[in-house]
């Protein structure tokens, strides 16, 4: 009798562990979920915030360093800043992050922030008013961990011409000075009072630049040419 082999029957076959095991996947599936819902929550609805542009009335926690017309730094937030700033022999002032209202101006001429100066310990920066609009309003857009830098608009009212008498007279040495050079001025950070009035009006300082001596006239500028400035944290209105 002839024998006669079987033929493999493959169709609809599988091998052991082959295949998708939708069980598995579905446990899979459901752990990643439960892991990124996890970490959400964990975070809570600051990274929105970070993730949201700052509009009017946010509060910034900024830094923020200001330069001259030469470029140099002269108030700054940063202490690595601060000492670079040192070494180059700029007059700088070192002070703590800022806390800004986004677009939230003032109408002072001066505002006064405390700020450390090498010899003087603590003292008031003179922060010129329309300086510190502009930086408010740079704020707009920017989110939380960006920098920007931008050019103040210049103010022929932000400096002054003196004659030789004039400058001797805060005690300056005229045949000394020279263009370029710094120099600290105070300003008041109060209206000016009548001779009756006993109120004491306020003082803050400022680093100012020599800006050019012809014959025995100099001319002294008190704005500065730009900002840094950097969100490191936003709270919202």
């Amino acid at each position: 009798m002839t024998s006669r082999k079987k033929g493999k029957n493959t169709s609809g076959s599988r091998k052991p562990g082959s295949g998708l095991n939708w069980t598995k996947a579905a446990m899979i599936i459901g752990g990643i979920a439960f892991v990124v819902i996890m970490i959400v929550s964990s975070l809570g609805s600051h990274w929105l915030v970070g993730m949201k542009p700052a509009g009017d009335g946010d509060v910034a926690y900024c830094d923020v360093t200001l330069k001259d017309s030469e470029g140099r730094t002269v108030f700054t937030t940063s202490e690595r800043i601060f000492n670079a700033a040192l070494e180059q022999g700029s007059m700088v002032w070192l002070t703590n992050p800022m806390i800004i209202g986004v677009n939230v101006t003032t109408d002072n001429l001066v505002e006064p922030v405390t700020a450390y100066f090498p010899g003087a310990d603590q003292a008031s920066f003179a922060f010129l008013g329309p300086e510190y609009n502009q930086v408010a309003e740079s704020l707009v857009g920017m989110k939380e961990g960006q920098s920007k830098r931008f050019a103040f608009e210049q103010n022929t009212a932000f400096q002054r011409e003196m004659t030789s008498e004039e400058f001797a007279g805060i005690g300056g040495n005229f045949s000394e000075i020279q263009v370029g050079d710094q120099l600290i001025f105070g300003f008041t950070t109060a209206p000016m009072i009548s001779a009756e009035d006993n109120t004491t009006p306020g003082y803050a300082l400022r680093t100012v630049t020599v800006t050019s001596k012809t014959g025995d006239i100099i001319n002294v500028i008190y704005g500065y040419s730009a900002a840094d400035v950097t969100i490191l944290k936003l709270s919202r209105a």
